[in-house]
């Protein structure tokens, strides 16, 4: 299990989800270590110095799922699996200190731990590094605002296919910040994270095909990939304000293209499902 970022240009901090799916187990092979991996199996291997059951095990004992909190026994059971070797331990343990799990919340420690992470070559972690920097002294114990150095972590994160990078980096170079302004450059970023089913990013291609910025003006791609960001938002009231520029994009069509622009809708939503 692991956490995943959900952030957004509000720079808020992840949070907890749910554990990646099972997996059969091999003859032979090494154990598996997944949410159905019972805890007393967990705690020997974790002592026999299994470095996934290791992080399985802290990260059960900080969240509390199907054991006692335990946030003290979880944080070194997580540096432990980041000492072995697993990378995105760090970025378990920098959400630790960022969101103040059983410690003090303390961003100038996450900041560290990201760090360490994002240069062992974490996408999440690397992710995180980068908004760190964009946002600079907005994050309480941040540090000055360097938005090529987010730049910099970002690409590295976009590189692995980390679809918030993506939309991040994309906004960057659309608005000039780091980097040289570059709305093609900035299309190109946020159609790869459209397509990897990123709804921010689904939601800037179609203002950007709304507006013809970097692409040619299209207004039934503009209504697909928005109707697809809508399907995707998890806050009403943003939700609701995308809805109402669909709606008014979707009046502008005449039947025929809106019958294309709500086909093409499903195959964004799809590709985002998948």
């Amino acid at each position: 299990m692991k956490y995943v970022n959900n952030l957004t240009w509000g720079f808020a901090v992840a949070a907890l989800i749910a554990l990646m799916p099972i997996a059969a187990r091999a003859v032979g092979a090494p154990p598996k270590i997944d949410a159905s991996t019972p805890l007393t199996e967990l705690k020997t291997l974790a002592t026999q110095g299994n470095a996934d059951a290791m992080l399985e095990l802290g990260e059960r004992q900080v969240q509390g799922q199907g054991v006692d909190t335990n946030s003290t026994e979880g944080r070194q059971w997580i540096q432990k699996a980041a000492d072995a070797g697993k990378a995105n331990a760090w970025y378990d343990l920098g959400m630790i200190y960022s969101k103040g799990l059983g410690v003090p919340t303390d961003m100038k420690k996450a900041m560290e731990y990201y760090r360490t992470g994002a240069e062992k070559g974490n996408s999440d972690c690397q992710t995180s590094l980068g908004l760190f920097y964009q946002a600079g002294e907005k994050i309480p114990g941040g540090v000055k605002a360097d938005p090529a150095e987010a730049v910099k972590w970002y690409r590295l994160a976009a590189d692995q296919n980390h679809t918030e990078a993506m939309f991040h980096l994309a906004q960057l170079y659309m608005q000039g910040e780091g980097v040289k302004k570059d709305s093609i450059e900035a299309v190109k970023w946020f159609r790869k994270g459209a397509e990897a089913g990123n709804p921010d990013a689904q939601w800037m291609l179609g203002s950007c095909y709304q507006k013809g910025v970097g692409v040619a003006k299209d207004n039934v791609q503009a209504y697909a990939l928005i109707s697809a960001a809508v399907d995707g938002a998890e806050n009403p009231e943003q939700k609701k304000g995308m809805g109402d520029i669909r709606d008014k994009l979707g009046s502008e069509l005449n039947p025929e293209q809106l019958k294309q622009a709500q086909k093409l809708a499903e195959e964004w939503i799809e590709k985002r499902n998948k």
